[in-house]
């Protein structure tokens, strides 16, 4: 973990995420969303409404300056994209690169499913007429030049396919999706995996628990599952991420434990905890 970076120091990269959370926000864990602050350019992965946080001065501070934004969607569910409606609020003024998953990932047509998302009679603004400068560029499956970064992008199978992103050997991030061992060769090598897990794992061991894992992982992963991925991969760090708000601080540090006995740099953070790569 590092500090949060002081104004006019020079740029490092650095990530934290800003919701940390799946599903329902809770006063301490909005939902899913990350932010990758590289020298050039931010990239934020997901808009759910930890996307609210950057109106935060801290996170304000990061948006000074001429830095590309990138704003990368890993599907639609809502509880990972109401985010969008707060983009006027919060980028006014500011270009932002929207990356929602192609058709080759998801099976439907993108522009089509940000229309759903934000339009009419649901937002006072369609997609294309949100007071700011939006351009929709989406992200099929392999590797894309974006920022200067080389941004690799693979279909996850969840309840419905969501897409997983690798930025160079800085970052993977993979979220709403089952353990997958792809996963691993994907993250290879990389300094931090960002990871899901929305159980333990230890309910496999019990009769009376097993069916909630089964149900689980037709669309989710454990914490164990996800450090036996990271260390199949040899990544530096695993965050588990996408955190179950129905379940509580004392059940997350054992979720903790369980993942570090497999995998020892594992962490659950804080929303807007800074770690510096």
């Amino acid at each position: 973990m590092s500090a949060e970076p002081e104004p006019g120091e020079a740029r490092r990269p650095a990530f934290t995420l800003l919701g940390s959370g799946g599903w329902i926000p809770t006063q301490r864990r909005e939902t899913t969303c990350g932010l990758l602050s590289l020298p050039e350019a931010l990239f934020i992965f997901d808009a759910g409404t930890g996307l609210s946080r950057m109106l935060e001065p801290r996170f304000r501070e990061e948006l000074a300056g001429s830095r590309e934004v990138h704003l990368f969607l890993s599907h639609y569910h809502l509880d990972h994209v109401v985010g969008l409606f707060y983009l006027p609020g919060i980028f006014r003024g500011t270009a932002v690169h929207l990356h929602p998953p192609a058709a080759d990932i998801t099976g439907r047509d993108p522009e089509a499913m940000l229309a759903t998302v934000i339009g009419k009679p649901f937002s006072p603004h369609g997609i294309g007429e949100m007071p700011l400068e939006l351009l929709i560029e989406p992200l099929g499956g392999g590797s894309h030049q974006v920022a200067g970064m080389n941004v690799a992008v693979r279909r996850q199978q969840h309840a419905d396919p969501s897409a997983g992103f690798r930025v160079d050997d800085l970052l993977v991030f993979a979220t709403d999706t089952t353990s997958d061992e792809e996963t691993a060769a994907f993250a290879r090598g990389a300094a931090l995996m960002v990871h899901e897990a929305w159980i333990d794992g230890i309910e496999e061991e019990d009769p009376e628990t097993e069916h909630i894992a089964r149900e689980a992982y037709v669309a989710h992963t454990s914490a164990r599952q996800a450090a036996a991925l990271a260390a199949a991969a040899g990544v530096g760090r695993l965050v588990l991420n996408h955190l179950n708000p129905l379940r509580g601080d004392g059940y997350h540090r054992q979720m903790l434990a369980s993942a570090q006995k497999i995998f020892p740099a594992t962490a659950i953070v804080e929303d807007g905890e800074w770690l510096e790569l």
